[in-house]
Formats: structure tokens, sequence, C-alpha cells
């Protein structure tokens, strides 16, 4: 019996061993994972932070267009009461003149 315990010592040891590299083994391949997800959070962080960029520079060109439009409108309007201006202006003198002959 004497004999057998020191062997069932060595059998335990080497399987503590074994049961230790795989934990070994295992928490590498966690710390792995968990690099890649720190680099891949981090490339998100920096693709969120791109796209807020592209959010407010969007937002600035749709103000500037909303602007452009108005402007746009109100010449329009300007453009269009002057040619109501000239049409009546026209017709007074189509009217004075005897349906525009000179005289």
């Amino acid at each position: 019996m004497t004999n057998a315990q020191p062997e069932d010592i060595n059998v335990r040891l080497e399987q503590m061993d074994e049961r230790l590299e795989q934990l070994g083994d295992e928490i590498d391949l966690i710390r792995t994972i968990q690099n890649a997800n720190r680099r891949e959070t981090r490339a998100n962080s920096q693709t969120i932070a791109r796209v807020e960029r592209s959010v407010a520079e969007l937002l600035d060109i749709a103000r500037l267009h909303q602007q452009a439009l108005k402007a746009n409108q109100q010449a329009i309007s300007v453009n269009q009461q002057n040619i109501d201006r000239i049409w009546l202006y026209l017709e007074s003198q189509i009217r004075t003149n005897g349906n525009g002959n000179a005289g």
C-alpha cells in the first residue's frame, strides 16, 4: 500500500497539472477575446464619432438649403410682383394710347 500512495499522488499531480494547463489555455483564449472586444469597441466608438460628425454636417447642409430655398422663394415673389407691375403699366399704356397706337 505504501507503494500505491505515491503513485496516486503522482497521478493526482499530473491531473492537476493538466487541469491547470487547460485553465491557462482557457484564460489565454478569454484574454484574446477581451482584447478583440476592446478593439471592436474602440472601432465602433470611432465609427459612431464619424457618423455623428456626418449627421451634424448634413444638418448644416439642410439648414443652408432651407435658407437658400427661402431666399429663392422671396426672389421669385419679388420678380412676380415686378412682372405684375410691368403688366399693369403696359395695360395702362395701351388704354391711354388707344389700343397701342401712338397718338
